[in-house]
Order: structure tokens, then C-alpha cells, then sequence
């Protein structure tokens, strides 16, 4: 398939996207939402962390309070973000079942998986950690250690964000725990793998275009105004194309939520998600052909 094809192709599942997105509005509150809290969540944490920090003293014994402050922020990140998340995957599901699931109903059902969203959090942060001590060795060694630790981790974090793509869905969907609900995430990707990937790459595409919209001309009447000495004038420039750029990748992460549901549920029952046809579908699920 050239990639003109998969483009193609992909624009049209992004277009189907959004317009599932435009009979559900109060789907980017979710990821404002989390941003919010998140930002919050980091600021409550930065000050007693800092506090340890300059009281510890001694290298060793901040080690120790360093990478406890490491798994506090990856475990509260994670479950911010997964609570917002299945808000949205639930929001999705329902209007794919023909249904519309009000704003307060969703947060309802995120607060009802609250002990799913906890273990994942902890599962998640768990990882998290893990990879920042393989990041934290890479750093202190030398020479051909450092690069093999370097790619060991960096596969590790590739292979953990796929295998896990659609565990969220799988909480909603099935009520799985963390490990069950990896398993069915796997058992999905199987049939999935290779379009999933492209269709990834098309979204990440399209988004890539209009980030690149948005700050090529900023970069271009940001250097007339460093020029001109207009510095206040580029002040407001840059914080303007920030606001729009962390807005794009709200909007998409959404998207992919929103795609992932739909992936996921036409994987699981062979229904077709209503908004997207069968051609979409078809296209986005080729299973892998059986040996002979």
C-alpha cells in the first residue's frame, strides 16, 4: 500500500472521527479536564518534594525520596488521565450504541471503575518507574552499555505503549482488570496489528500537518518581530501558538481514543460502530492470514 493510499485512507477515518466527535461536544472537556487536575495534581506534589530534597542532605538518602516522588507523580498522572479517559471511551461507546451519554453520566461511570482505574494506575506507574531507573542507568554508564541500555529501553516503552492500547476500552467494554484487560488488549491488537499502525500513523500524520500550520508562519513573523524589537509582540505570539498547539493535541487525543473504541468494539462483537461504515472497518481490521 503507498503511502498516498494510506494517507488517503486515514484522512478518511480522522474525518469520520471528528464527526463523531462534533454529536458528542462535551468530549474535549475530558482531556481540559485532565489537564487541569494533572497541572494541580503536580503543583500539591512539587512543594513537600522540594522540602525533602533540600532536607535529605545526603545523595543516597534523596535517592530514595526521589524515586517515591517519581512513583507518587506517575501514579497520580496515570490515574487522572485514565479516569478522564474512560469518561471518554464510556462517551464513545454509548453513541455508538445509538445513545448519548450526558456529561455527569460519564463521570459517573469513570467514579464506579474508580478500583479498575486505581490498580492501573499503580500497574502503570510501576512502569513508569521501572523506565526511568533503565533511564536513570543508561545515564551513569559508559560507551556500549549506555547505548544498549538506551535501546532496551526504548523498546520497552515502544512495546509497553502498544500492548496497552487498548486496555482502557477494555476496562469499559469488559470490566477487566489491569493484567486481563492487557490480555484482551493484545488478543485485539492481534487482529489489528498492522492497519492499527498505519492508522496511527495517518492520524499522527494529519496532526503533524496542522502543528506544522500553525508554527512555520509563527516562526516566520516571530523572527520579523525579534528583528523589529517588537519582544512583548513575541511574547503573545509565542504563548498564543502554544495554547493552540496543546489544543490540537487535545483534540487528537480524543481522536484516538474515540478510534480506539471503535477498533476495539468492532473487534470484540463484529458490530459496526455507528458513524463509521463497513469499507472504514474492513480497512482498519484485516486479520493476519492463517498458515497453510
Amino acid at each position: 500500500m503507498s503511502i498516498t493510499s494510506v494517507f488517503k485512507n486515514s484522512w478518511g477515518i480522522t474525518k469520520i472521527t471528528f464527526n463523531v466527535m462534533k454529536e458528542d461536544t462535551e468530549l474535549i472537556w475530558y482531556p481540559i479536564l485532565a489537564s487541569i487536575f494533572s497541572v494541580l495534581f503536580i503543583l500539591i506534589l512539587l512543594v513537600p518534594t522540594l522540602i525533602v530534597s533540600l532536607l535529605a542532605g545526603e545523595a543516597q538518602v534523596f535517592g530514595f525520596f526521589e524515586y517515591l516522588a517519581f512513583f507518587a507523580i506517575y501514579f497520580g498522572l496515570a490515574f487522572i488521565g485514565t479516569f478522564f479517559n474512560v469518561c471518554v471511551v464510556y462517551t464513545a461507546k454509548k453513541r455508538f450504541a445509538g445513545g448519548d451519554a450526558k456529561f455527569m453520566e460519564s463521570l459517573k461511570f469513570a467514579f464506579s471503575k474508580i478500583h479498575l482505574i486505581a490498580l492501573w494506575s499503580l500497574l502503570a506507574a510501576s512502569v513508569g518507574l521501572l523506565l526511568r531507573g533503565l533511564e536513570s542507568m543508561a545515564r551513569k554508564s559508559k560507551g556500549i552499555g549506555s547505548i544498549v541500555i538506551h535501546i532496551l529501553r526504548s523498546v520497552l516503552s515502544l512495546a509497553w505503549a502498544i500492548i496497552t492500547i487498548f486496555v482502557v476500552p477494555a476496562m469499559v467494554y469488559d470490566d477487566l482488570t489491569p493484567f486481563k484487560a492487557i490480555k484482551k488488549s493484545i488478543s485485539v491488537l492481534k487482529k489489528t496489528w498492522g492497519e492499527s499502525l498505519v492508522r496511527h500513523f495517518g492520524l499522527g500524520a494529519i496532526q503533524g500537518a496542522i502543528t506544522a500550520a500553525i508554527i512555520f508562519p509563527a516562526l516566520i513573523v516571530g523572527a520579523l518581530m525579534f528583528l523589529t524589537g517588537n519582544i512583548i509582540g513575541l511574547g503573545f505570539l509565542f504563548l498564543f501558538v502554544v495554547i493552540l498547539v496543546v489544543l490540537v493535541g487535545m483534540v487528537f487525543t480524543v481522536a484516538n481514543a474515540i478510534f480506539n473504541t471503535a477498533l476495539y468494539e468492532y473487534a470484540s462483537t463484529g458490530n459496526i460502530p455507528a458513524g463509521y461504515s463497513k469499507d472504514i472497518m474492513t480497512y482498519a481490521f484485516i486479520e493476519k492470514k492463517k498458515k497453510a
